[in-house]
């Protein structure tokens, strides 16, 4: 009953906000990719199976995406006659995958809306043996068609947000009944096992294992890509180099007004910005000009010769998956959503290159991580432009102290390795349960 009733609301609200979406898919382009495979129409091809078992393993966006890559690695090496099919919601999610899991994965297609007849139909064309979902993606009806098929549903990386919490335990009469429907929990923190348990799920089926983004490797060039790539950015040995990550509105602002007092005090001081989002990078362009600096975008470098004899104030990352190499060119690195209340994101790439990383006071949905890093020095939290222009200032001047902040933030990663190995021994207790795959 309360899923029927569910389904009635989710339908009316489909109805009520369709032209709000037709609107979005006319004039905005990003929202008609993946439009037919999120309705449950995929190609065939997509899902042919080739193995003797299908896992469906889903991560709704970028990070998500990334934190998984090793887990599926690891996967297929140890059972490489099991289909995978990886599913993201997002077109920059649909990209990551595609550049970093095409050799491991049959499939990378687009999560259904959690429309009831979308989602009957999609289960039953990827017909998987066994659900991996990473972090916070609790979808109803997915679930509960998955659970009355007998198709186990892990959860890793697991992690429970304060404001989904909160929403979840509003609704507490409908979202247990959807939490039940999870085989097992692995979950980043003690805390998010707490509210798991709250929230429905058996205590004997949660555990902490950790978080998986512990477990990225660390994206580099070869020392001959990496003078050619510096060449291109018009970057020197000399100079110092500011990263600025996953920046969000609000925050470039900040970010070019603090560049720009700085480099009145050291001349070898350059920027690069990355936006969150590509929709954004022609308003940055647009910021960045109006700031008077001299700047380069990086896909003019896609269209032309890689070397150029230009130095720039700022250069634009307006291309998708190279900002985790990026880091690596920094001197200090910031990593945005934290200025702005968005939650954060993945502090943990640049301490990978062992660059210090900064942040914001709003990194909540990265609590823990923040925490350990500012214990261990590895991480700084400033709270508005003032104390970012301070701390960089420091780093900058001392060479040495950015070293040691670095070396501080990569041992806190080496602690906390093997989060993978965890994950994928919880999984194939049901792959193994289930006599799934040879």
């Amino acid at each position: 009953m309360i899923f029927y009733l569910y389904n009635i609301l989710v339908n009316l609200s489909f109805i009520i906000l369709l032209p709000y979406f037709l609107f979005k898919i006319i004039f905005a382009g990003k929202y008609r990719k993946g439009l037919f495979e999120k309705f449950g129409f995929i190609d065939s091809d997509k899902l042919r199976k080739t193995g003797k078992k299908r896992v469906w393993l889903h991560a709704v966006s970028v990070g998500e995406t990334k934190a998984v890559i090793q887990l599926v690695r690891l996967l297929k090496k140890k059972h490489p006659d099991a289909d995978i099919v990886f599913s993201t919601m997002t077109l920059t999610g649909n990209i990551i995958a595609n550049e970093n899991l095409l050799s491991y994965v049959t499939s990378v297609i687009y999560f259904p809306l959690d429309l009831l007849w979308v989602v009957k139909r999609v289960v039953q064309r990827v017909s998987p043996d066994i659900f991996i979902v990473a972090e916070k993606e609790i979808w109803p009806n997915i679930l509960n068609v998955l659970k009355a098929k007998g198709v186990p549903v892990v959860v890793v990386n697991g992690k429970i947000s304060d404001r989904s919490f909160r929403r979840y335990l509003f609704f507490s009469f409908f979202f247990k009944c959807v939490f039940q429907n999870v085989a097992f929990f692995c979950a980043q923190t003690e805390r998010d096992r707490h509210r798991a348990v709250v929230l429905g799920v058996p205590a004997e089926r949660v555990c902490v294992t950790g978080n998986l983004k512990f477990d990225m490797e660390i994206p580099v060039w070869t020392s001959p890509e990496r003078e050619e790539i510096m060449q291109a950015l018009g970057i020197r040995d000399s100079d110092i180099v500011f990263v600025a990550g996953s920046t969000h509105d609000g925050e470039e602002e900040i970010i070019l007004h603090v560049f720009s007092r700085l480099k009145r005090e050291l001349p070898g001081l350059k920027l690069l910005i990355a936006p969150r989002h590509p929709d954004r990078f022609e308003e940055i362009e647009n910021l960045i000009k109006s700031k008077g600096f001299s700047f380069l975008k990086k896909s003019d470098t896609h269209h032309s010769s890689l070397i150029t004899h230009h130095s720039f104030d700022v250069i634009l990352l307006d291309t998708m998956g190279e900002l985790g190499k990026m880091f690596g060119l920094a001197t200090a690195a910031f990593v945005g959503g934290s200025l702005v209340n968005i939650g954060g994101h993945n502090l943990l790439e640049p301490v990978l290159h062992k660059k210090p990383v900064i942040f914001g006071q709003f990194i909540q949905d990265y609590r823990e991580i923040a925490d350990i890093l500012i214990k261990s020095e590895g991480g700084i939290m400033v709270r508005d432009s003032s104390e970012l222009e301070g701390v960089l200032r420091k780093i900058f001047l001392d060479r040495r102290l950015a070293k040691e902040r670095g070396e501080a933030g990569y041992r806190v990663i080496e602690e906390n390795r093997g989060v993978t190995k965890k994950c994928l021994a919880i999984i194939e207790k049901f792959l193994n349960k289930n006599s799934m795959l040879a």
